[in-house]
């Protein structure tokens, strides 16, 4: 590492990190990696279910099964945005990790 090459002619405080992209080959990767494409029934799925694969908390877990208790069933994944702590961004990661959501 070049840095470490410099070490006794720069003075570096004990707490900095350096990071080289060499020691790390993945990043210089020009493929991406695969996704695990996942798929959850929001009409079906549990708290847990929940958790796992939205990575959301547990209270807002919870509050997607009263919300889906008190409709009756959701009738379009969109329903979901009922929920003001559910945002575009969500949605947009969700799509970006592979996580498809549907009602059936």
């Amino acid at each position: 590492m070049f840095f470490l090459s410099l070490y006794p002619f720069l003075p570096l405080a004990k707490t900095e990190v350096y990071f080289s992209l060499y020691d790390n080959p993945q990043i210089l990767s020009t493929t991406s990696p695969k996704l695990e494409v996942q798929t959850i029934n929001i009409n079906t799925a549990s708290q847990d279910e929940f958790i796992k694969i939205l990575k959301i908390s547990q209270s807002l877990a919870r509050e997607i099964i009263n919300l889906r208790e008190k409709l009756g069933g959701f009738k379009e994944p969109q329903d979901l945005t009922q929920l003001p702590e559910l945002t575009n961004i969500d949605w947009k990661e969700w799509e970006e990790e592979g996580i498809i959501i549907n009602i059936e």
